[in-house]
This record gives structure tokens, sequence and C-alpha cells, in this order.
């Protein structure tokens, strides 16, 4: 039986190890440890907003909401000062708000929402920023240009250009 317990403990031990490294799927137990969350996952949540909850992970570094139902960013997300990874991919975004040109993102992952344009504030992010996913979104040759000059550094994924005129 003691056997049993240790061979059990040793396989599922890895399972067990999401609060120990830092990654977290569920926002009530990263709650339970604010200050270990370094990679918050809440892929597939059905969120209408970002909950200010996040606000209290100081040490998030990657912060993934993909496949939600997101239409508004909250400017405090730019609090957040260690984020260097924000994927708010596949949800229901038209902009992002200018304080998140602050952030020092090295990576932004905006494919399949409906944001077309950003303000020229950043430009202020085109040294960090080196990967920018802009991917299923309608643009046409202008709206892509005027986004490739204010990131002119960094490496934009584009859907290729529609003939629409806005």
């Amino acid at each position: 039986m003691n056997k049993l317990i240790i061979i059990l403990f040793v396989l599922l031990s890895p399972f067990c190890q999401g609060q120990t490294n830092g990654y977290f799927n569920n926002l009530d137990s990263a709650l339970s440890y604010p200050n270990k969350v370094i990679i918050l996952d809440l892929e597939k949540k059905k969120l209408k907003e970002i909950p200010k909850e996040i606000l209290e992970f100081k040490n998030l570094e990657k912060l993934i909401l993909k496949r939600n139902r997101i239409k508004d960013v909250s400017k405090e997300i730019s609090q957040l000062n260690k984020l260097h990874y924000l994927d708010l991919a596949s949800n229901y975004i038209e902009s992002l708000p200018k304080e998140l040109s602050v952030l020092n993102l090295d990576t932004l992952i905006l494919w399949d929402n409906r944001i077309r344009n950003f303000d020229s504030e950043y430009g202020k992010m085109s040294n960090k920023l080196k990967y920018l996913d802009l991917r299923a979104i309608q643009m046409n040759k202008e709206e892509q240009k005027n986004i490739k000059e204010i990131f002119p550094q960094t490496h934009i994924r584009l859907a290729y250009p529609c003939n629409c005129n806005r």
C-alpha cells in the first residue's frame, strides 16, 4: 500500500506543480498565491471583461486571455510593470488604450479581433516589441502601412489586405 501511495505521488507531482512554477489557469487559485503568479492563462473562460483582480499579480509576466468575449481593455493593465507577453487573440477588441504603450511588451497577440489602428503613442514600444500578431483582421493596405510605420522594428503578422473601403 505504501508503495502505491509513493508511486501515485511521484506520478501526480508534475501536475501539482502549477502553483509552484508560477503558472495558473484559474483565477481563484491564482488569487490564493498572488505573489507567485508569473503566467496567468484564462483562455476560453467566457470572460466579457478583463478581471480587475489581475492587478494584484505584481509579478505577472505573461497574460493569456485569448478566446473570450472581451470588448474593452482597461488602461489599468499598464500597472503590470513586469508584463512582457500579452495574448488577447480572438476577442472583440476594437482599440487599445494608449496607456498600454508604457508596458515593456515583447509580444502582443491580437489576431482575430476588430482592431485596425493604434494610437501614435504605441511608437514608444516599437524598440521593445519584437512580435505583433494581427492575423485574421480585415485591413486595407493603408491601415497596414500605418501599423508598420508605428512599429518599424517589430515582426508583424498580418492577413492579406482587403479591398475594403472605410
